[in-house]
């Protein structure tokens, strides 16, 4: 498998930028998107290697030919900061991963192989990064009940008292008793219905005392 174009980069005072040179196999650049706080994760294939290992960089362009490199592998596994290289030379490729994206991490990258004896980094991916707003939760709406509620009462057409609007008018519903004044008014009604009927017996009671009184006097 052919690697990509190959970067050649300034002198060592400016080891960490990188120029892009137009030798090799065209590199088509690609897009991706993630979300802030995430990280990203990229693999970039190769070439399977030979004897001694050749490190692998990522880095971040500043300019058509131009990149600052933000990590550069020194084994199978380098870690540094934010980035970390996972380098697998028996299969041909590496990860790069950028853990806690923000905003500010959109814009283009490359990652490729990278020859410091030389100052020549070969790009094997050109990937512009685009990162969106994390999503903010949605707020929790709470429901407050009102105290009272209105119902619509109706009355007929011209009877006397407030004027209605067709026969209809909005009133708010309030009770003049509460639950205890109304438990309390079926009570008196019950006692009161008791007092009645013993009223009632009493007076047929004394109804039939008088009609025997006077049969016996006959």
């Amino acid at each position: 498998m052919a690697w990509g174009a190959p970067c050649l980069l300034l002198p060592p005072v400016l080891l960490v930028f990188l120029a892009s040179g137009s030798q090799g196999q065209q590199v088509v650049p690609e897009e991706l998107h993630d979300v802030a706080g995430q990280t990203l994760s990229v693999r970039c294939q190769y070439s399977p290697e030979g004897v001694s290992y050749r490190q692998k960089t990522w880095c971040r362009q500043t300019s058509p030919n131009f990149c600052t490199r933000l990590v550069t592998s020194s084994g199978p596994r380098t870690q540094d900061s934010r980035y970390m290289i996972w380098d697998v030379p028996d299969a041909g490729f590496f990860n790069i991963s950028m853990a806690q994206l923000t905003e500010k991490d959109s814009g283009p990258y490359w990652c490729g192989i990278y020859n410091s004896s030389r100052n020549i980094v070969t790009v094997l991916r050109n990937i512009s990064l685009l990162v969106s707003p994390a999503l903010t939760p949605s707020p929790m709406w709470t429901t407050t009940w009102p105290l009272e509620s209105t119902v619509r009462i109706t009355s007929p057409e011209g009877t006397s008292g407030p004027p209605f609007l067709n026969g209809s008018e909005l009133r708010k519903s309030s009770s003049p008793l509460g639950p205890g004044c109304a438990a309390s008014s079926v009570l008196m009604a019950v006692l009161c219905g008791l007092f009645v009927a013993k009223g009632l017996v009493l007076s047929v009671l004394f109804v039939l005392l008088s009609y025997r009184r006077w049969a016996q006097g006959s």
